[in-house]
């Protein structure tokens, strides 16, 4: 965020002795090159304050008087900004569905097609995007925002997470930058872009804020992030960007009806980060498995804080059985179906896991080899 107040020094002109200009300074902003020089002095490196400032959408002034920079960019400045440098980033996706017409799909464009969005994060043809926007339709085809259309076809899908990749034959397009998984709380102002209701509509953009951070859902498989963001049929697969113009989550879903507003969903960056990485080494998400199916506490279920474990509803496990209460995997405490899944996605690498569950009143310690799907 650009402060009025100044932010750093500026030296347009050097004169003095231990001012070297640095030809082989490159600047970046947002990964856009700036054609402008920075030079280094007393083993510091200056560049233009001026050129990197408006570069972000900030107005830069000067007072002679007062010997003074002033730089200014207000909210409506910065969120024009992150649109313009994300909107080349973001597609539209739409195909046709495989058998009729599918409710709940990426969006009810008509009877025979669905569409929804997709973001580029690799330059040569490589878009994230939902697993439901692209699991049920053919003919995909991906737009962008030069109005260009490629045919794409599927490389990754992960239905857990809700993630899938999809490659086209185009290359040199620009990848979304990603912002880091400990940068995003609540309150945080956030951008919103997508293909919402018509292709028409593509590289729409909507304003808010992240609403909740690690939010439990019922029919999630990991945490999600909670925004108030618009997002509506065709969002899906679509980029959520902090006031940086970074690449903080997925949008996948809302909740919508009478009296319900500003309750959106996206896929964090912890969950992107661990399931393109399981793209990259084995072609699909590889998943510990216990041989258990499980229920949650009744208060997990309305979402009441709780401190009761998931209950053993199945097992074909020789350790664990139904009735089992399990509190803990490999050190993590889980208190729902939710908790238990990303406890296995951030702990479990190779070998045994230590399952900590109470039996008959009596709590247990157990090293388990899991079955790997």
């Amino acid at each position: 965020m650009i402060n009025k107040k100044l932010i750093a020094s500026i030296l347009a002109l050097c004169s003095i002795p231990t001012c070297v200009r640095a030809e082989n300074v490159n600047i970046f902003v947002n990964k856009t090159p700036l054609n402008v020089g920075g030079f280094i002095m007393d083993d510091t490196t200056y560049i233009p304050l001026r050129a990197v400032s408006e570069a972000l959408g900030a107005k830069v002034s000067w007072n002679s008087n007062t010997q003074s920079a002033y730089v200014e960019a207000d909210e409506d400045t910065q969120t024009a900004q992150v649109i313009a440098n994300a909107s080349e980033s973001v597609v539209a996706i739409v195909g046709n569905y495989k058998s009729g017409y599918i409710t709940g799909a990426a969006s009810d464009y008509n009877e025979l097609t669905a569409h929804g969005t997709g973001v580029v994060i690799k330059s040569g043809g490589v878009i994230l995007t939902n697993a439901h926007v692209v699991n049920d339709i053919d003919n995909i085809t991906v737009v962008f925002s030069d109005g260009e259309s490629y045919p794409a076809q599927i490389q990754y899908i992960d239905k857990d997470s809700d993630l899938a990749v999809v490659r086209v034959n185009r290359l040199g397009l620009k990848p979304i930058s990603f912002g880091t998984p400990d940068s995003v709380f609540a309150g945080q102002s956030v951008v919103a872009i997508g293909t919402p209701l018509s292709l028409s509509m593509r590289n729409s953009a909507s304003r808010g804020i992240v609403s909740g951070v690690n939010v439990n859902m019922s029919d999630a498989y990991y945490p999600l992030l909670q925004t108030d963001a618009a997002i509506n049929g065709g969002n899906s697969g679509g980029p959520l960007l902090n006031m940086k113009g970074q690449l903080i989550g997925i949008n996948s879903s809302k909740y919508a009806g009478v009296g319900i507003e500003g309750l959106a969903f996206s896929i964090p960056l912890d969950t992107i980060n661990y399931v393109l990485s399981q793209f990259e080494a084995n072609g699909k998400v590889l998943r510990p498995d216990l041989g258990v199916t499980l229920e949650n506490s009744w208060e997990a279920r309305i979402g009441l804080p709780t401190k009761k474990g998931v209950t053993v509803k199945t097992s074909k496990s020789d350790t664990l059985k139904a009735g089992d209460v399990i509190s803990s995997v490999n050190g993590m405490e889980v208190h729902s179906i939710v908790d238990y899944n990303k406890a296995l996605r951030d702990t479990y690498f190779s070998g045994n896991i230590n399952v900590i569950y109470t039996r008959n009143g009596e709590q247990i310690s157990s090293d388990i080899v899991p079955k790997i799907n």
